[in-house]
This record gives C-alpha cells, structure tokens and sequence, in this order.
C-alpha cells in the first residue's frame, strides 16, 4: 500500500495543500516553519484512526475555531483485505500515475485507490474518519479502527524505543502471527498477580484502611473489603511489556541512532508494502550510519521469479546536507508556504536536465537547505564573500547566515545561470554573480529574472580577480600580490608574469617588487592570477593563484579595507549591489 495523493486543508499551519508523493523515497526540504513535519503529522493522524481521539486549538489552521481541518490520503495498491464488497470495495476510485489524477469512477488502466478522509470537529475538537468520494449520498461510511493494523504509518521520530517492544502499533506487534503471543502473556499476567497475592501486602495496610474509611463514610458499596492486588489493565503487564532483549538487557535502551537503524532493518525485511515516517532522518546519526538507513529505507523486499521487489514508501524531513547529498534528485521535494498555501515540489526538473540538476545536489547539498542563494562562478567567490562577510559582521552589518543567505559555487557561467534558474522555479530567492568575460545567453539571464531572481555581471569583460586588480588602490594590489607569493610561491608568480607578458618579456623579483601603477601592469597582474596554459595535448592547466575558497576568502578581507575609498568604482557598486539584495 502506498499513497497516490494527499490533499490537507486548514491544518495548524496548512490553508491548503495538494501533492502526488513518489512511491518510493520522498525527503521533504525547506526552511523552518515551512509545515514539512506538519504534512508528516497529517499522514500520520490520517491513517491511524483511534478511538475518541482528540486534537486542540493549535491545530486549527490559525487557531481560527472557525476553520474544519480536514486531512484526504488516497491510497493504491491496497490490501486484499480492504476491497472486498463487505469492506470498502463499494467505494473504490481510480488513481492514473501517468498525470497524477484521481477519477472518482475506476476507468480502464486506473489503479484502484480508495480515499480515507480524516476531519477534525472545531467544537468538539475530536477527530472522525471516513472514506469519500464523489458518488455518496448521506452519511458516509466510517473508516473501521480495526483496519488500523493494515494502513498506520511507522514513525521513526527521536524515539523509536517502542518499535522494538510488542506494543499497540509497533512495528514488531504488527509483524506478530497467530494467538500464541496473546495467550502467552495472559498467562504471564495471572502467574504475575497470584505471586503479588502470596506475597507481603502490609505496608499497603494504613492506605488501604484509610480508603476503605472515606468509602463508608460516602455511602460507597462494598462487597468483602478493601486490598492492595496487582491490576493490569486489558491482559497487558504495561504498553509494550514483552520486548526485545539482548541477553537481560533491552533493546529500547539502545541509543536513538541504533534504534532507528534497529527498527527501518525489521520493518524492510517483510513481504508488506509499508509507509515510514521520519522527522529529522539525520537524528543519532553520523554520516557512514545514514548513508546505512537510507539504503534500508530505499531497499526493496525481494520477491520470487522475476516479480519486481515490494518497494516501501518514505516520508521524511533533514537539515543536513549529508541526507540529501546521498538521495536522488527525483527524491528531493522543496516545501514552500505563501500565507498557509504549501507547494511541494520535486528537485529533478520536469522539462529534463536531470543528470545537471544532479550535479548540483552532490556538489551543492548546502545550497538546499537555505531560502536565500548567492551564486557564484566558482570557488573564488565564495570565499570572496565569506571574506566580505566576516568583515561586515564585525561591524554593523548582519551576517548572511542571519539573513538566510548561502554563497554557493555556480560552477562556471553556463552552470551558474542553469542552477539559479532551476532553484528559483523551486521557490528559492537567488542572486546570480556572472563572470562577463564569458559570453552568457542573454534569455537565460532574462529567464531568472523573468522568475523573480537577481543576475548581476563584472562589468567590462571582467572576471573577480581581472576586477580587483583593475578597481582597488595600488597599495592593496601590491597587499594582493604579496599575498600571491606567501600562498604560491614566488616560483609560480614569476613564472605566471612571463607566461602572460608580450612575446619575449622576462621579469625577476626585483622588477616585480618596483613595478608602477599603471592600467597595463593591472590587467597583467590580473591575467597572470587567472592563467590557464594548454599543454601539447591541448588540456588546459589551470596556474591561477586564488581559484580556492580559503584564497578568495582572504582576497574578500584585502579588498573590504579598501571599499571605503572607491565607492564609484564598478567594483564596489556590484558589491554594494549584492549587500542590498542580503539586507532585503
């Protein structure tokens, strides 16, 4: 079983939502208070009817009594046991994968699917649940506790002790076949107050004296007298009173991180399609231990011949790049609200790019985990601005991470422009910082903003370093070439001069150290800190002094002493450009 669509409406922070889920892994990503473990919650009351079960004002979409929460889960591939006629098989729709699309009359090549709503009374504050669609009349039909067993979600949250108990609903209960267990520990249960019986029962004397007291004087019938006897509620010594052991020691006192594994291993491991729920994947965890859970989260259960294996279905929530660095981007979805209007959308892009979408979640797992992207050409400029942003934090400036935003390596123009528009059809506000030496299709520039997002250019022909060395005063180009040397090498920043120069020029340390201000002598510098050199198999080799971020970091600090004193120069205005799109 799996579900094919979730429609929530007026649901603590959810006005509204409607979302297709993939059947296999979905990791819902976004910033905080984007209702990602809301929609988590929502499935999980949704499929889990429970006797007299009651919600509270919080949630009630605003705490607005007049709201009525409603949470509709339709599901496919259903058990043989819910579609019979005596069952629910009177009320079946049919579910299209294809384009995503519920026909409440099974038609040819439908799914059978059979839609469970759950409502939440704002009066009464208890929730009731029943099967719906479009065809009934009067009272629809309930939605049977009984059928608990076969449709309630696994939650794996910062607890997941009681999966590795026989308690109601965990996973090892579900997984238990015939009487025997039940018959077990009723006896269990009798051997256990008739040892309590035999037992010294003294100390309970005064308070059982006491009781049997307040009884006569209240006008209570009693029958032979007050005791103290052992009283186990229902044939159960406690919730989840047989567990796992190993040898005297229970596995529910293992640490989060292993119960999670623990539990994700057992509940895999079976013939039935289940649906897991996980808030914080990456919780207890380190990296080599979540790449371990999210392959038995993906892992199909085997099955004879060539059937294809039974794949489980994933709802889960992460704030850590790990997680999503090892997912697929088709497994990725970015969570946006707009005033309680949540979107739900898939990272992999519809109209193809996948395998560049891709790229950008290996290299860039970071940038999905921020609202706000600085991108950048490349690794110098991300550490330009961290550089930048250090200095503007020690003053009067908020820090980037304050206001939301990540700097990000674009990977070259090309890249840069295909990621800031792919994340701002996402949802994502991005600020794309192109190199205008290479020549960038003016549609896609107009594309990303045509979407709301920022592109801005060095201008003239420029990449950062050609810029720097052009704009900021002699004193800090010579801070810049010093700087050069300590991390290159004097070796390597001669070499690069020659390699740059006019055919036959040669420069040593001293003609270096007494070269002059001059337009020529800047753009010389600067071609000499980005230069590639092609060798005899045609393959360039990149020789450029600060293509790293902890160069360009540096770089960003040489420049900030400066920006003071060249507030006209094309530099400073993108910079300063950039610094109003933060503080917005």
């Amino acid at each position: 079983m799996r579900i094919a669509h979730i429609s929530i409406s007026e649901f603590r922070g959810i006005k509204s939502l409607e979302w297709s889920p993939s059947p296999n892994v979905n990791c819902l990503i976004g910033p905080g208070d984007s209702c990602k473990t809301t929609i988590l919650d929502a499935i999980e009351i949704g499929l889990n009817p429970r006797f007299g079960y009651t919600g509270s004002d919080p949630d009630l979409f605003s705490c607005d009594p007049t709201s009525k929460p409603e949470i509709c889960l339709t599901l496919v591939d259903l058990p043989d046991e819910l579609i019979t006629e005596q069952k629910y098989g009177l009320f079946l729709r049919g579910w299209r994968d294809a384009d995503k699309k519920i026909n409440d009359e099974k038609a040819e090549g439908d799914l059978a699917a059979l839609t469970v709503k759950a409502l939440l009374d704002p009066e009464a504050l208890e929730w009731r649940w029943e099967v719906f669609n479009e065809r009934l009349d009067g009272e629809p039909p309930r939605f049977g506790f009984k059928d608990t067993k076969l449709i309630a979600p696994n939650r794996l949250g910062e607890y997941a002790d009681r999966h590795l108990t026989w308690s109601r609903n965990s996973v090892l209960g579900r997984l238990e076949k015939g009487p025997n267990a039940s018959e077990l520990l009723a006896s269990s249960v009798r051997q256990a107050k008739a040892s309590f019986a035999a037992g010294d029962r003294t100390s309970f004397d005064d308070v059982v004296k006491l009781t049997e007291k307040v009884g006569a004087d209240f006008l209570v019938p009693k029958t032979q007298g007050y005791e103290a006897q052992l009283d186990i509620h229902s044939g159960m010594l406690a919730s989840g009173a047989v567990s796992l052991h190993d040898g005297n020691m229970p596995l529910r006192t293992l640490g989060s991180g292993s119960s999670r594994l623990m539990v994700a291993g057992v509940q895999n491991s079976g013939p039935t399609q289940n649906i897991t729920l996980v808030d914080e994947l990456e919780l207890g965890l380190e990296p080599h231990r979540i790449m371990r859970l999210l392959r038995y989260l993906r892992s199909g259960f085997p099955q004879e011949g060539d059937a294809p294996p039974i794949v489980h279905q994933t709802f889960l929530t992460t704030h850590s790049p790990v997680v999503i660095c090892e997912l697929d981007v088709s497994e990725l979805f970015c969570v946006r609200s707009n005033g309680g209007s949540i979107a739900v959308k898939c990272a992999r892009p519809i109209e193809g790019q996948a395998d560049t979408a891709q790229r950008h979640v290996r290299s860039n797992p970071q940038a999905f985990l921020a609202p706000r992207l600085l991108i950048g050409e490349g690794r110098t400029e991300v550490g330009f601005w961290r550089g930048l942003d250090d200095h503007w934090c020690a003053g009067d400036k908020e820090s980037f991470a304050y206001q939301g935003v990540v700097a990000i390596d674009g990977g070259g123009n090309d890249n840069a422009v295909k990621l800031g528009l792919h994340m701002q059809r996402l949802g994502y506000c991005c600020f794309v910082l192109l190199d205008s030496d290479v020549e960038t299709p003016a549609a896609i520039k107009q594309e990303i903003k045509h979407a709301g997002g920022q592109v801005a250019e060095w201008l003239d022909h420029c990449d950062i370093e050609c810029r720097v060395f052009l704009d900021v005063p002699w004193a800090n180009v010579r801070a810049i070439v010093d700087y050069a040397l300590e991390v290159v090498g004097e070796g390597r920043v001669l070499k690069n001069l020659c390699l740059a120069a006019p055919e036959g020029l040669d420069i040593d340390r001293a003609a270096l150290d007494a070269l002059a201000d001059s337009e020529a002598n800047r753009k010389w510098l600067a071609a000499a800190a980005t230069l590639k050199v092609e060798n005899e198999a045609g393959v360039k080799k990149d020789r450029s002094w600060f293509k790293d971020m902890t160069r360009g970091e540096q770089l960003g600090k040489i420049v900030f002493d400066c920006l003071k004193d060249i507030p006209e120069t094309p530099l400073a205005k993108t910079i300063n450009e950039v610094r109003q799109w933060v503080d917005d």
